[in-house]
């Protein structure tokens, strides 16, 4: 049936099955969101592989609770989760500080997570990678593993 002939409903519904179809078709070939499905545009993803190492920069943190149950607990708090991060691409060393903005669950027990780089003129390193880094160095030199 031509698109001109389908009520609104049909209309819909078409295009939600092809969203879902779509988005497991991205998950499947890895492929590059172009953008969400509310029409608003946000950067291209590509794959990445590359080991990421990353440190807290936070001390104590205080949330509220939302729920409870005899599994676990769920929380939200204010403000940001700073981290610092460390990966290579092409050879090329970056270190960036980025913000935790959100955490899913990967296949079996892998998980995800999600990280907003800071702009490098609104923040500087606390160094606590760098340190992590000396400290390992340290280590080797005195035999430890």
């Amino acid at each position: 049936m031509q698109d001109s002939k389908k009520t609104k409903t049909q209309l819909i519904e078409e295009l939600e099955k092809l969203r879902t179809r779509l988005a497991v078709l991205e998950k499947e070939n890895g492929a590059e969101s172009l953008a969400e499905t509310s029409g608003s545009s946000r950067p291209l993803r590509r794959k990445l592989q590359a080991e990421i190492k990353f440190i807290g920069d936070f001390g104590l943190l205080e949330a509220s609770g939302v729920n409870l149950s005899e599994g676990g607990i769920c929380f939200e708090m204010e403000g940001e989760i700073p981290f610092e991060l460390e990966f290579e691409i092409d050879g090329q060393v970056f270190e960036e500080r980025a913000n935790l903005v959100w955490m899913g669950q990967g296949e079996k027990s892998r998980r995800q997570l999600g990280f907003k780089f800071v702009p490098a003129e609104e923040s500087e390193t606390s160094g606590l990678l760098w340190l992590h880094k000396e400290l390992n160095k340290l280590d080797k030199l005195n035999g430890d593993p």
